[in-house]
């Protein structure tokens, strides 16, 4: 079996992220409790940052108007929005950048990643550049399946709450 490239392992990135969105709206059908479309279209108007600060607030309002749930996950929720948000950071990052073939010195193929981003406060342009060899990826792959294990934890965990002593 042949190693995956610096290019697949960009892909798996942007398409595991993809699904760790749709797990943060899928959380959000559960804490609204109402009409699921409805939902859909609210939550599909807004941007990435503020769908999860509009969970972050929806799920400790969620723990507060109810008695069988434990005051402590709010924190422990707006913990994962953080690390979440840390995430889409990056993926912006990787979907907003330049790629250019590029091999090191021991002639691995790899990706050298460039990006500009304007700094308006401080006028000016900030440059970067990161070479990544496909195990550059690794970390961030791993962060992903991390944040979207601790995701579907709460969603099971809302789960329980909302019904309560019933199998599912």
């Amino acid at each position: 079996m042949s190693h995956p490239t610096a290019y697949h392992q960009l892909g798996q990135f942007i398409v595991a992220f993809q699904h760790l969105e749709g797990a943060v709206n899928d959380l959000f059908e559960l804490l609204a409790g109402g009409d699921c479309e409805a939902t859909r279209i609210l939550v599909n108007d807004l941007e990435y940052g503020k769908r999860l600060n509009t969970a972050d607030v929806l799920f400790a309002r969620f723990v507060d108007i109810r008695t069988n749930t434990d005051p402590a996950a709010k924190t422990e929720f707006h913990n994962l929005m953080v690390e979440l948000r840390a995430l889409g950071e990056r993926r912006n990052d990787m979907v907003h950048s330049r790629y250019h073939r590029w091999i090191d010195a021991g002639g691995s193929e790899g990706l050298l990643r460039q990006n500009s981003k304007l700094r308006g406060k401080a006028g000016e342009r900030e440059e970067s550049e990161e070479e990544l060899q496909p195990a550059a990826f690794d970390a961030d792959l791993e962060r992903l399946a991390q944040s979207a294990a601790k995701l579907e934890r709460f969603r099971l965990k809302v789960i329980d709450w909302l019904y309560p002593g019933v199998d599912v």
